[in-house]
């Protein structure tokens, strides 16, 4: 054998044996997603807030530099930004917190994604010696699972306290949206995520008996029935901005009890008529606003008064309204601590 076809006997044997090596490798290797990442490039997209970066391990995520530096700075993302606890407002208690605040959800529609439409089987409330402190929503594993409003990653891991993969998003507004059970999560902590982003897929990861997703909204830490806010069977929301009460912030207070009531007054009927597809949660506050001027025979065109009631607060005005309780003191030079008189009446408009 010539010196030349021993070196290439060589170098076919090294190959081989290289690629047996990497085949007996293989099977104990780990996926290539789960290798340190590099970023190598990365991508435009039709929105000029996002970038998608392109990493060495088969992997992506997105890249929002215009959010960093627009919301950074601001003090929900600065006070009490915890990453590796579920609960972030430990030396808040429920009586530190105002009797209503203003809950700005949305100024355009399409600033909303529902998390999953589907009909909720289990609902916010009691449940037996245990509280159930958000909803649950059936739906097939590996689902995608969407951000309602835009916000930044809190919490994104496995939980061992019964939510399994957990993720919790901060909006901007304060508002906190938990997504629990989830098969895979798609987001990382101090990610900046828009509406309608996957951040995770539909399982039954932690406590759970089946595929679902358990859904919760909190504001400092404090729980409250999600269906104040949304209607999750068909997809939409309810408010755009919405006056949440800290009596709300109980295990016992459900948006079902409230609509009833609201119900018997008649202003579900007046909300519900003559609605058109093309209809806006404006149109919705709208309405509401009208219909509530006319019981005092209050031309609807002028100013709207609303005369106290045994039980009003505040908060529950402005929502009832549509406006916010800054604009209903200013217009009655009153403060928010003020008591309110039953009979009096307040302006609202």
């Amino acid at each position: 054998m010539t010196l030349r076809n021993f070196s290439i006997l060589f170098t076919l044997m090294a190959i081989g044996g290289i690629v047996s090596v990497q085949g007996q490798r293989s099977n104990t290797s780990p996926k290539l997603e789960d290798l340190p990442r590099r970023a190598i490039d990365t991508l435009s997209t039709q929105d000029d807030e996002t970038k998608v970066i392109i990493y060495s391990n088969n992997t992506w995520s997105y890249y929002r530099p215009t959010l960093l530096n627009k919301y950074d700075d601001l003090p929900v993302y600065q006070k009490h930004w915890d990453t590796t606890q579920v609960f972030a407002y430990r030396t808040i208690e429920l009586s530190d917190l105002p009797s209503a605040v203003d809950l700005k959800l949305i100024s355009t529609m399409d600033e909303f994604h529902p998390p999953i439409i589907g009909r909720v089987f289990s609902k916010y409330g009691p449940r037996g010696r245990r509280s159930h402190k958000g909803v649950d929503i059936p739906l097939q594993t590996g689902e995608p699972i969407y951000a309602v409003f835009e916000g930044k990653i809190r919490y994104s891991k496995y939980n061992t306290g019964g939510y399994g993969n957990l993720v919790i998003i901060r909006h901007k507004n304060g508002l906190e949206t938990w997504y629990a059970h989830l098969s895979k999560r798609n987001v990382a902590v101090n990610e900046y995520v828009k509406a309608g982003q996957v951040i995770g897929f539909g399982g039954s990861t932690g406590r759970s008996r089946g595929p679902h997703l358990h859904f919760e909204t909190r504001y400092c830490d404090q729980n409250f029935d999600p269906e104040y806010l949304f209607d999750f069977e068909n997809g939409q929301l309810k408010y755009q901005t919405f006056a949440l009460e800290r009596s709300f912030l109980n295990i016992y207070s459900r948006a079902s009890d409230q609509l009833e009531e609201e119900d018997d007054e008649g202003y579900l009927a007046l909300l519900t008529e003559n609605i058109d597809s093309d209809s806006t949660s404006a149109d919705f506050l709208e309405r509401v606003a009208r219909a509530q001027a006319k019981p005092d025979g209050i031309n609807p065109g002028g100013p709207v008064y609303h005369t106290v009631r045994s039980g009003d607060i505040l908060g529950r005005i402005a929502q009832k309204y549509g406006v916010s309780i800054d604009q209903i003191c200013r217009l009655n030079n009153i403060k928010r601590t003020t008591i309110l008189q039953i009979g009096r009446k307040l302006r609202i408009r």
